[in-house]
């Protein structure tokens, strides 16, 4: 069984997907993998899946980008044109990370030095996606910002290492070295929470008094008209596995400190109604 990820090999997403795959084939008689299918901001990976065959050989994997991409137009479709699964993880969020070189330590400094220099900071995203409604929310709040497209999480990154660019939203895991190095600075996280890891505690948004927020569920979902009985059957193995199997919980929060979660179902299109609420009032034509 294909598991299809609409996001590049080695970051988060990418990460949960494949450590799933492994303890799927461990739990049912069927042997999954992965495959990443980028393009579009996910909408080229989610569509492969939506057009598949009903047959369970496919399975999307993906986020709260899912969502983003039917905002933006990326996509002409929503959660109706599946028979969707599960949320099977949240990830703990990515954090507003800035180049120490800019000498910018806190949100609200970043906030008034774009308001002084309107439009010279550039902000990496990748459109369609979680980036690029984080970054959108960012500049209605007022940070005046250039957006630009930059790509994928690892690209992101790497542009903003070597100076290409001032700004990114990365999960805190894959920027924790450069941070501890006094390359990077975190200022705020763009989930409900604020993070404490390894010494490090970073408020959210939220918290900070902005009102930016994207909470950030992984779903699995399988073409319309699969077969009920074979979806309970997967939410069965996957619910086992992110409640009782500590290896799986000690991995996840190891590499991207997230906690286990899981909504089935119809609870799951729930937490994602409050996706939906969060962005109905951003301005994606800005």
């Amino acid at each position: 069984m294909e598991i299809v990820v609409p996001a590049s090999a080695g970051g988060d997403t990418d990460f949960n997907a494949r450590l799933f795959a492994q303890k799927l084939s461990e739990k049912l008689p069927a042997n999954f993998v992965v495959s990443n299918v980028t393009g579009n901001g996910g909408a080229t990976g989610t569509r492969q899946v939506k057009d598949a065959a009903n047959d369970a050989s496919k399975i999307l994997f993906y986020h709260s980008a899912f969502v983003v991409n039917e905002l933006c137009k990326a996509t002409d479709y929503g959660f109706d044109a599946y028979n969707f699964a599960c949320i099977a993880g949240q990830n703990a969020g990515n954090v507003v990370t800035v180049n120490s070189s800019l000498g910018i330590h806190t949100l609200e400094e970043l906030h008034q030095y774009t308001q002084e220099h309107p439009g010279e900071l550039k902000m990496a995203a990748q459109t369609g996606a979680t980036s690029y409604a984080v970054a959108m929310q960012m500049k209605n709040a007022g940070f005046d910002v250039n957006i630009v497209d930059a790509g994928s999480a690892a690209d992101r990154l790497t542009a903003l290492l070597g100076g290409h660019v001032d700004i990114i939203l990365a999960a805190y895991g894959s920027v924790k070295d450069y941070v501890s190095e006094g390359q990077l600075i975190p200022l705020a996280m763009d989930g409900k929470d604020n993070l404490e890891a390894e010494g490090v505690s970073i408020a959210s948004m939220q918290s900070q008094n902005y009102d930016i927020c994207l909470p950030f569920y992984y779903f699995f979902a399988f073409p319309a008209g699969t077969d009920d009985s074979l979806v309970n059957e997967f939410n069965a193995a996957v619910k086992e596995i992110v409640e009782t199997d500590e290896a799986y919980q000690k991995q996840i929060y190891e590499t991207y400190y997230q906690k286990p979660v899981y909504f089935e179902k119809q609870a799951g299109l729930d937490q994602y109604q409050e996706v939906y609420k969060l962005l109905e009032n951003v301005d994606f034509s800005s």
